[in-house]
């Protein structure tokens, strides 16, 4: 048998240390790796982050494709006159505006509408006379409009711009029923289908004092039109 010299022992040690260490030393080699033998990043990971980067960057406030400052309004309406005291019917007519601003306006306003009491009819072929003379009613107001809010209103593949105004204002409804001043005040909707011409909604209640067959009270008159708007430049 052949005896091992002492430093066998020693060999074998260090063999095995060489082992134990080896993976530690890989990684340490790894992480000490310079930065241009960095991966570099793929295209995809840059067009999706500009992609992300363009959905969340802030758009700010968008231009109106139609002002209305300094701008006159000629509309031409017609609809149903809901009466509160007497029968509701028919009314046409027109208004005229005109914008200091984008948001505020001052507008004038004359509508015709049969004021007429139904009931009376019968009443009137019971007794022999009438209670209540049928007339024509005008109605003649002047106002404020406010628009507060701008929205956009998808009509079958193309979106329309619209505005919300709020209608305040006084007049008189001349009629021989009508007592002292009327007052008046809606809400009405405008849709910009071109830049020349729009459509409007327009829906109001017209306040005013009535008497009608020995019965005196302030009425809650509404009135519904739908109408075509004309926009005038004035150069100011």
């Amino acid at each position: 048998m052949t005896r091992r010299g002492p430093w066998a022992g020693w060999i074998a040690a260090l063999w095995v240390l060489s082992l134990a260490l080896s993976p530690a030393l890989a990684q340490a080699q790894s992480t000490s790796a310079r930065p241009s033998e960095a991966e570099l990043p793929s295209c995809e990971d840059r067009t999706l982050a500009d992609q992300l980067g363009d959905r969340m960057r802030p758009r700010g406030v968008q231009e109106r494709d139609f002002l209305k400052d300094k701008h006159v309004q000629l509309t031409a309406h017609g609809g149903l006159f809901s009466a509160d005291l007497l029968s509701s019917s028919y009314m046409y007519g027109g208004a005229l505006a005109f914008w200091f601003t984008e948001d505020v306006a001052l507008e004038v306003s004359f509508d015709v509408t049969p004021l007429a009491l139904d009931v009376d009819e019968p009443l009137a072929d019971f007794f022999g006379d009438e209670r209540f003379e049928p007339g024509t009613g005008y109605l003649a107001l002047a106002g404020l409009l406010w628009s507060p809010v701008h929205a956009k209103l998808k009509l079958g593949d193309s979106i329309v711009h619209a505005d919300i105004l709020l209608a305040a204002g006084a007049g008189r409804l001349f009629h021989d029923s009508v007592q002292g001043v009327t007052f008046d005040a809606g809400l009405i909707l405008e849709m910009y289908t071109t830049q020349w011409v729009t459509v409007r909604f327009d829906l109001r209640n017209v306040v005013a004092v009535q008497e009608a067959v020995a019965e005196t009270r302030l009425t809650n008159n509404i009135s519904a039109t739908a109408g075509v708007a004309f926009w005038i430049p004035t150069g100011l």
